[in-house]
Order: structure tokens, then C-alpha cells, then sequence
């Protein structure tokens, strides 16, 4: 035990992050995925730098409790997926956090941005953690940060719901139970989780609600498109609208709901279209991991953009696609060179769009001035 606690102590000391519990996912019977509550999470080592993730007690990466937050005249709510999460930037350089920071040098210090995104979820969760989680935190602006995998991603999640007493719900437990974590030396030896916890798995799985959980099943999935099935989320980069708009429109069934949940608690809603890197650049991320999933054929890959643009007019909220604002920059580079992430100077950027539009559209209430 004496050399346990030695070899604990030092691994604390030489690779502090080990002492922080591995970022994973809890299966929830509401929102398909959930991070733990009130707790640090090591995210990983991304080219260079050791990132941590905190949650607050809703299972939000952000430092507001509830109680903070709402002590504030004017609350920004961003959801969002990983983009809005901050993937591979430290939660002060995400773009919500940004954003709080840009509108306060205006001179708005009485308002507060909660970073509501959370890895792979889409309207159809966003929808569900807005209902069950954020409207307590009493938001009077709610903006959207649609990507282009949430269009797959609402098929796929859809097609794992349940109706359960008139509520929809995904199969399996409320919520799984956590991994152990017992510090350094216990994810040191990670290679032999598998077999010390064995026991305690054949105990879980007799239970009678027991649904294996991957946290990345949203890579595994099948979608039937024109005749042929499509195995990943870009798939609406190689199809006309023509083709995929039954998708888009599911999707935008979603956000209508969300825009209407807003409206009836008095928060004004924006839907913001991203485009990913190679929609405006050819330098950006030469080694993204991810690139080869897209496919050499991307002629479609502007149909998002035009699908939106074509809502612009009969919808009841706000559209706005930052398409044009990166095509016209000259900032460089903006996202990772081996990930399709904004890097910090992107989060900056997009931090800086948002700001101009919630002035502008006087969704924020700017200082008086003499």
C-alpha cells in the first residue's frame, strides 16, 4: 500500500492530468449521451497542450451554477456540438466564452453566456436539453450552431427512440453508471480495466433494461439514400436537394420546435448555419483525421447553405449563415491542422460574428451613450 500511495503521488506530480478522471459518457435515457455532473474531466493531449474539461451540476461546460447565472439582466444560452463545446480549446477559448468577453468590453457587463454545446448532439437533443435543463436557466437569447453532421446525426438518433408513457425516450437505464475512477495509478493500468471489471459487468448486464453504450455509435450507422446506403454523416455532401431534403427538413422540424419552446418563454432565438473548413479554404487542416470520410466527391457540399437561404423568408426566426464571413477573411489558420475544430484564433473569429449580429439585431441591449 505504502508503494501505491508513492507511485500515486508521483504520477500526480509528473503527469497531473492522470489524477483527473478520463472524458467519457454516461447513455442517458433523455438525451442519448451526458457527461457527469460537477466534475474535471482530463480531455487528452491535442497537439501539445493537455486539456481538461469542468461541468457544472447540469452537465455543462461552463462555470455558471444556475443561481449565478441568473443573477444577470441578459443570458445567452449558445448550443451547439463540439464546435460550440470547444473541442480541443480550453473552455475559456471556446467561442461562447469569447463572446461573453467581446460584449462585455462594449461596455455590457450585466449579461452572462452559458456554453450549452455538447459533443455530436443535434437539434433533436438540443431540443430535449433545452426542455429538461436550460430553460431554468431562464435564457432571454437562445442561438443555434448548426454543422453539418447534425443533419445524419438527428436520422441516427432518431431511429434509436422509444415512446415510453408519451414521452420519447431512448432504450436502456436513466442513466448508466460511471466507470471507477480511482486516480493515477488506476488509469495507468487502464490495459487491465477489462478484466478487473469483468464481475461488475455480468452484474450489470442482468439487469433487464441493460443497452450496450458506445459513445461513438454515431459512426456506425446506416442511413438508405437514393437507392444506397450511406455509412457516415457527410452523405449530404454527395446528393442534391433534390434528394436530401426530407433529411434537412427533419431536421428542421426540430429547430422549429426549439424556435417556438423559445418564444413561449420569451428568449429570442437565432439558428446559425457553420460551414467547415474546406467550404471556404484549401489550406486550412492538411492532416485532418477525419477528411478521407467526406469523399472525392463534394459537389453537393453547398446545399446546406442553400436549404436554409430558401427558409429565410416563411420562417418565424432568425437565419444567419457565417458562410460569407469566412470566405471573406484573410485570418489564418483558423482550425486545426489535424482536426476539422476551430483552433482558438477560429473561436475568436466566430466569437467576434456573433457579437456584430446579437448588436445589431438588438438582441442584446447595448450601454446608453451620452
Amino acid at each position: 500500500m505504502i508503494c501505491l500511495g508513492v507511485l500515486e503521488i508521483g504520477l500526480r506530480f509528473l503527469r497531473p492530468n492522470l489524477a483527473l478522471r478520463e472524458f467519457g459518457f454516461l447513455r442517458s435515457s433523455t438525451q442519448h449521451h451526458v457527461l457527469m455532473s460537477n466534475t474535471e474531466y482530463d480531455l487528452g493531449r491535442f497537439e501539445g497542450r493537455n486539456l481538461t474539461v469542468r461541468t457544472n451540476e447540469d452537465r455543462l461546460r461552463t462555470s455558471y451554477d444556475r443561481v449565478t447565472f441568473l443573477r444577470h439582466k441578459q443570458r445567452v444560452v449558445c448550443l451547439g456540438d463540439s464546435f460550440t463545446f470547444g473541442a480541443w480549446v480550453d473552455a475559456s477559448e471556446s467561442y461562447p466564452e469569447q463572446l461573453e468577453a467581446l460584449l462585455r468590453s462594449e461596455g455590457i457587463t450585466d449579461l452572462a453566456v452559458l456554453n450549452a454545446g455538447m459533443l455530436s448532439y443535434s437539434p433533436l437533443l438540443h431540443e430535449q436539453l433545452l426542455k429538461q435543463t436550460l430553460l431554468k436557466y431562464k435564457p432571454t437569447v437562445v442561438s443555434l450552431m448548426l454543422d453539418c453532421t447534425d443533419i445524419g446525426d438527428d436520422y441516427h438518433y432518431a431511429q434509436g427512440l422509444r415512446d415510453a408513457n408519451g414521452s420519447v425516450q431512448f432504450s436502456g437505464p436513466k442513466l448508466t453508471v460511471p466507470h471507477p475512477h480511482l486516480g493515477a495509478t488506476w488509469r495507468l493500468v487502464k490495459p487491465l480495466h477489462p478484466a478487473m471489471l469483468a464481475p461488475f459487468k455480468l452484474l450489470r448486464r442482468a439487469a433487464s433494461n441493460y443497452v450496450p453504450h458506445d459513445p461513438l455509435d454515431y459512426y456506425k450507422f446506416e442511413i438508405p439514400v437514393n437507392g444506397v446506403t450511406e455509412k457516415d454523416r457527410f452523405f449530404i455532401y454527395r446528393y442534391p436537394l433534390s434528394v436530401t431534403t426530407p433529411f434537412f427538413e427533419e431536421s428542421y422540424t426540430y429547430i422549429e420546435r426549439i424556435a417556438r419552446t423559445c418564444a413561449r418563454n420569451d428568449a429570442k432565438f437565432v439558428l446559425i448555419i457553420a460551414p467547415r473548413y474546406h467550404h471556404w479554404s484549401n489550406r486550412e487542416s492538411p492532416d485532418n483525421w477525419e477528411a478521407k470520410t467526406y469523399g472525392d466527391d463534394l459537389r453537393f457540399q453547398y446545399e446546406i447553405f442553400e436549404f436554409f437561404q430558401s427558409k429565410e423568408e416563411t420562417n418565424e426566426f432568425r437565419i444567419v449563415s457565417l458562410l460569407p464571413a469566412f470566405k471573406k477573411t484573410t485570418e489564418f489558420p483558423l482550425v486545426f491542422r489535424s482536426d476539422p475544430h476551430w483552433n482558438t484564433k477560429g473561436n475568436r473569429f466566430v466569437a467576434e460574428q456573433l457579437r456584430d449580429m446579437l448588436l445589431n439585431m438588438r438582441f442584446v441591449d447595448a450601454p446608453k451613450t451620452d
